[in-house]
């Protein structure tokens, strides 16, 4: 009997040192297990395959996988809201544009969005070069960060070589000016060019790069001036309006310095119409109007956020009458 126990008891201790040092071998694995790069993320996640065809495509991959990164992710409701509907439609982008999306989208160093650093338009520059602006807004349960207006949907993810911040808008590296901007696009502001360019000021500053000429301009576009009646709903009414009147109309649709729809709030917004104008901003859903001393309605923004070097574009369904 007492060999039986004896040999009982070796059992029972063998098993229970077989199970610690089992134990101890699993954990010493989990410890040992490498963490999910930027690149793993984006490659694994769901929301990102618009972002993971634009990564392949360009060949960016290896970028994603540098040291201490920080990371802006948009995701596929991103691409799909600035018209990349599908991989296909990624594809069609030519290879050096979507890397200077893709870099502008990366910055070096950790950008947490609890950092005290970060307050209202926090310039950072992405590794492509240029400037991106972050704003943190809001304070506690409600706190969230904003860059170039476009919402950090997740914040904070940590992985191997730095953070992710999942965006819910993809970010256009600003190329040129404000009017430099308007001018590439004459289909939708050939009138509103013409306007500004009878107004030798404006367009100066409008054009160039200073950092202390930034401005936020809310721009009707073609449709919107055709609408608009005398003076405005042809080349040859602008070129036959006076200076004065176009000075005084221009001036009332730009703001001093950067405004993000996001960073729009009800109430009155100071212009640069000589007379010191203010426009009346209402906010219904997160989704600001603006609305001209002169209008009967409001006007809806059909596009926000365009950056450009030097200042912020918002297009805009009618034109603002001081």
């Amino acid at each position: 009997m007492r060999s039986i126990l004896h040999s009982l008891r070796a059992t029972l201790v063998a098993v229970v040192l077989t199970g610690l040092f089992v134990g101890c071998n699993k954990d010493t694995v989990e410890d040992n297990a490498t963490p999910k790069s930027a690149s793993d993320i984006i490659q694994e996640d769901a929301q990102f395959t618009l972002l993971r065809a634009a990564v392949l495509r360009a060949n960016f991959g290896d970028a994603l996988k540098g040291a201490n990164l920080t990371i802006f992710a948009p995701n596929d409701e991103a691409f799909r809201t600035a018209g990349y509907a599908d991989i296909a439609a990624v594809n069609a982008v030519p290879v050096a544009t979507l890397t200077n999306i893709l870099k502008y989208h990366v910055f070096n160093g950790l950008i947490k969005s609890d950092s005290p650093q970060l307050t209202t338009n926090t310039p950072v520059q992405p590794v492509g070069g240029g400037l991106a602006y972050i704003t943190k807004v809001g304070s506690g349960s409600a706190a969230g960060v904003s860059i170039n207006g476009a919402r950090v949907v997740k914040a904070d993810q940590e992985v191997s070589n730095g953070l992710v911040h999942t965006i819910d808008r993809l970010l256009s590296p600003p190329a040129t000016s404000i009017l430099g901007v308007l001018q590439a696009d004459p289909t939708n502001f050939s009138l509103v060019v013409a306007a500004i360019n009878r107004v030798p000021a404006l367009a100066l500053q409008l054009s160039t790069t200073a950092t202390g000429q930034a401005a936020t301009i809310f721009v009707p576009d073609n449709a919107a001036f055709a609408a608009a009646g005398s003076p405005l709903t042809s080349l040859a009414a602008i070129s036959g309006a006076t200076q004065a009147t176009l000075s005084a109309l221009l001036g009332y649709h730009a703001v001093q310095g950067l405004i993000f729809s996001n960073q729009l709030t009800a109430g009155q917004l100071a212009t640069l119409n000589p007379t010191g104008a203010k426009l009346t901003v209402a906010v219904a859903g997160g989704v600001p109007t603006i609305k001209g001393n002169q209008n009967t309605t409001a006007a809806t923004v059909k596009r926000a956020d365009i950056l450009t070097n030097n200042g912020v574009i918002h297009v805009v369904s009618q034109v603002l009458r001081p």
